[in-house]
C-alpha cells in the first residue's frame, strides 16, 4: 500500500543513534498532543501513521507545530498494527519506540531504553507500565520477564506486553513485525512472534508509559469475539494457555458489560476440556453477571489497588 509522506517536517535522514517513536493515530486528534508532549527526548524522530482518519486538518496542525514530527498518511483504512509496521519500516532511527495515542510516556523512557538495548544488546524490549482511569493512576500489574518461553509467561506467569511499552533496535532485529492480519491482541502476537523467531528480549522493571483506560473506551478494550477466537486458535500453542485466555476474555467482556462475547468465550472454553476450578470459575462469573455482580464487584475490586 503507499502511503503520502507530509515533507518538510521530522527529523531528516540522520545517523542511526536517534530515537523514531511511531505512534499510529485514528481520529485522535483530541489526545494526540498529550502524547507527544510526553516524547522528552527533544532530538527524537516521531512518525504519526494516520489510519485514514476523518480529523485530517486538525492532525496537521498538531505536526506542523512540532518540528520533530512527520505525518505519514495511509490512504486507506487498515489498522494500528498496520500504521506500526509502516512506522517501523520507514524509521531512520536505530531504536524504534511505539506509543498508542491516547497513551503517554513517562519522564526519562526513551533514554532509558536506549541505554537497556546499548548495555543488553538486545533486540526487543518489553516493560513494565501505569495504568490510569482519569481520576486514579497505578501500577500495571506484571511479573518480570526473565527469559524462556514468552507464551507461558504472558499467559501462565502474570506477564505482559502492551504496544506502548515494546522498542526494538533495529540493527539486531530479526524480521520481527505486527501482523497487520490482526485486529486484536496486536502486542501479544508481536511478543509471541518475537520469542519464536530468537529475538534477543529484554525487560524493563521501571514503568515508563501510563497506559489510559478511563471509560473503558479504547478500541482494545472492545469484545471482538471473532478475532479473540482466532488468535487463541492460530498464535497460542498450548491448550492450557488457550484456556487461560479465553478465560482472560471472559472476565474482560463481563468486566465491559457484554454477556454475549462472554458467553461465546465460555462456549470455547469448555470445548477445550477445562479443568474443575475453570469449568466452574468460569460459571460463577456468569451467574454474578446474571444477578449483576460482575461490574460492582470488578469497582470494589479496583477500588482496593
Amino acid at each position: 500500500m503507499t502511503q503520502v509522506f507530509e515533507p518538510g517536517q521530522g527529523v531528516s535522514e540522520q545517523a542511526g543513534s536517534i530515537a523514531t517513536v511511531v505512534i499510529p493515530t485514528y481520529n485522535s486528534s483530541r489526545t494526540l498532543p498529550r502524547a507527544l508532549a510526553s516524547i522528552d527526548d527533544r532530538t527524537a524522530e516521531i512518525l504519526v501513521v494516520d489510519d485514514a482518519s476523518n480529523d485530517t486538518a486538525a492532525l496537521q496542525t498538531i505536526a506542523a507545530a512540532d518540528g520533530r514530527v512527520a505525518l505519514v498518511r495511509k490512504p486507506t483504512r487498515t489498522n494500528a498494527a498496520h500504521s506500526r509496521a509502516v512506522g517501523l519500516a520507514r524509521a531512520a532511527g536505530d531504536m524504534v519506540l511505539f506509543l498508542d495515542s491516547d497513551d503517554q510516556f513517562l519522564p526519562g523512557h526513551v533514554a532509558r531504553r536506549r541505554e537497556l538495548h546499548t548495555a543488553e544488546q538486545v533486540s526487543i524490549i518489553i516493560g513494565r507500565f501505569r495504568l490510569s482511569d482519569g481520576t486514579r493512576e497505578w501500577n500495571g500489574p506484571m511479573a518480570a520477564y526473565d527469559g524462556g518461553d514468552i507464551e507461558d509467561y504472558l499467559f501462565a506467569r502474570g506477564g505482559d506486553a502492551r504496544s506502548s511499552t515494546i522498542s526494538v533496535h533495529k540493527p539486531l532485529r530479526r524480521g520481527t513485525n505486527f501482523n497487520p492480519q490482526l485486529t486484536k491482541h496486536q502486542d501479544w502476537a508481536f511478543a509471541l512472534a518475537a520469542c519464536r523467531n530468537g529475538e534477543r528480549i529484554g525487560f524493563d522493571p521501571t514503568p515508563g508509559v501510563m497506559i489510559n483506560i478511563a471509560g473503558e473506551a479504547r478500541m482494545s478494550a472492545r469484545s471482538n469475539v471473532d478475532a479473540s477466537l482466532a488468535f487463541a486458535r492460530d498464535h497460542l500453542r498450548s491448550d492450557s494457555n488457550r484456556r487461560r485466555f479465553l478465560l482472560g476474555r471472559l472476565r474482560t467482556s463481563l468486566r465491559l458489560g457484554d454477556v454475549h462475547a462472554a458467553r461465546q468465550f465460555r462456549i470455547a472454553l469448555l470445548r477445550l476440556t477445562p479443568s474443575p476450578s475453570e469449568r466452574w470459575g468460569s460459571a460463577a462469573m456468569m451467574l454474578a453477571a446474571r444477578l449483576g455482580l460482575a461490574a460492582p464487584l470488578h469497582r470494589l475490586l479496583t477500588a482496593r489497588r
